[in-house]
């Protein structure tokens, strides 16, 4: 289940990426905002993640709770950010596009 999550966070970190550089417009493939599906993904596969580790060796440290969380937080402010009027100084795109990336190449080794 991991390969196939990272083989769906890769892709669509690639996506996030070069729609923040301006070199693809996403909107001509998926008509939907694709930053905001990659953080619900990146809030999903954090969960997920948390559950199957804890499920699998009946329970987590202080420190894997901790990542969890670290990894989630830019996916989390990007939905509050879109629901809200809350106004960040900076771009949330490019870090939920790196985090995606890296955790699909972390997850297919």
């Amino acid at each position: 289940m991991h390969i196939i999550l990272s083989l769906i966070s890769l892709p669509l970190g690639i996506l996030i990426g070069l729609k923040y550089f301006n070199i693809f417009n996403t909107n001509s493939i998926i008509p939907f905002d694709i930053v905001l599906i990659g953080a619900l993904y990146l809030i999903f596969m954090q969960i997920y993640n948390f559950i199957s580790v804890h499920s699998s060796s009946g329970g987590t440290s202080l420190m894997g709770k901790l990542i969890v969380m670290i990894l989630a937080i830019p996916g989390l402010l990007y939905l509050i950010n879109v629901f809200s009027p809350f106004n960040l100084g900076f771009d949330l795109e490019i870090i939920i596009a790196i985090f995606l990336f890296t955790e699909g190449i972390y997850g297919l080794h």
